[in-house]
């Protein structure tokens, strides 16, 4: 058997913790989870917690990332396969489902973007990494509207800002009352799609080009 090296064995004690995290922050939320708790679930000390990130803030924000990262993966490729600007409300309905079914991380975002805003000591950087959230997801929407020939009366990073506070505002409101059917973050997000391609186009016939 070969025995890991240093290097190696802090890069897994590190992607322990960091999963363990994604489990606790779920089930407790942010500032009530614990870090001997996440140190626990991940079957380490609290002093391996501190040998790996600074601060429950710090491994919160490396989480996030990646969970933006692969949002925009599975957004990416869900609008790659389809075909037609009538296929992209459906395919957005789709994608969606999950949120639904599953509206933790939606949650958390929105409890953490309060929490810098109110003196967390990673304000900035989760400005910068939500930011650049925002102005990827503007940009496979441009890529795909003009491969699509789709026209809204919102911007791309409009359509994108728009899409986000959505789908979060919809979890709160589903974490408030859970008699809401577990569909309704998609149904939602799929009727606001058609509303904002659909208006450039009623525009365009109340108002004939010249010539």
């Amino acid at each position: 058997m070969v025995r890991m090296t240093r290097a190696e064995q802090r890069a897994v004690t590190r992607e322990r913790l960091i999963g363990a995290a994604g489990k606790v922050f779920c089930r407790t939320g942010f500032e009530a989870a614990p870090i001997d708790v996440i140190a626990e679930e991940a079957g380490y000390s609290r002093g391996a917690f501190y040998s790996n990130f600074e601060s429950k803030d710090e491994l919160f924000v490396e989480l996030l990332g990646r969970h933006l990262d692969a949002e925009v993966d599975t957004l990416g490729h869900a609008l790659e396969r389809i075909t037609t600007a009538r296929d992209l409300a459906p395919a957005i309905e789709r994608r969606y489902r999950v949120l639904g079914e599953n509206d933790g991380w939606c949650l958390l975002t929105t409890e953490f973007q309060l929490y810098t805003m109110r003196g967390g000591t990673k304000a900035s950087q989760f400005a910068e990494m939500y930011e650049s959230y925002r102005q990827r997801l503007a940009a496979l929407i441009a890529t795909h509207f003009d491969r699509l020939g789709i026209e809204s009366s919102l911007t791309p990073y409009e359509f994108a800002v728009s899409q986000i506070a959505l789908s979060h505002g919809l979890a709160l409101q589903r974490a408030a009352n859970r008699s809401l059917e577990d569909t309704l973050p998609a149904r939602a997000l799929a009727t606001f799609v058609r509303g904002a391609l659909s208006e450039r186009r009623h525009d365009s016939q109340d108002h004939p080009a010249n010539g």
